[in-house]
């Protein structure tokens, strides 16, 4: 089962300048850290912003199997599995797309498998089931 809502992706053109503005508003960067995915380096820092946390980068790991480049923006969402295999089958069910196979991801938010889906409106979104959770909660 999906159990709640934990971070928005966003698209940006300049990860300092973000970076930049959140320290400015006052938000935390909890991580900034590079991780790899099938050999492509991604450096997307996770910013926690009111009750939420927002995952920032200039590329998503996602985008090269959309055929697209993103526009600038939210560009998915990330729910909480707690049966992870269960929820990809029920998405697709119920019309999603797989947007590339699920994967681990390990980086400083935690141990993870991931899987990111195109819901029929065409908004993005991506299900995790956490193995080993290394950012604090947001209060």
């Amino acid at each position: 089962m999906l159990t709640g809502l934990w971070n928005v992706g966003i698209k940006v053109p300049d990860l300092e300048r973000e970076l930049k503005f959140h320290r400015d508003l006052g938000n935390e960067i909890v991580i900034d850290e590079t991780f790899t995915v099938d050999g492509v380096d991604y450096r997307i820092p996770l910013v926690k912003m009111g009750d939420k946390y927002q995952h920032i980068g200039e590329r998503m790991v996602y985008e090269d199997e959309l055929g697209l480049e993103l526009s600038y923006g939210p560009v998915h969402l990330v729910y909480l599995s707690d049966d992870f295999d269960n929820d990809v089958a029920t998405c697709i069910q119920a019309g999603a797309v797989a947007i590339r196979e699920p994967i681990e991801i390990s980086a400083g938010f935690g141990d993870r498998k991931v899987a990111f889906f195109k819901a029929p409106g065409g908004w993005i979104f991506e299900i995790a089931k956490i193995y080993a959770h290394r950012v604090p909660e947001v209060v």
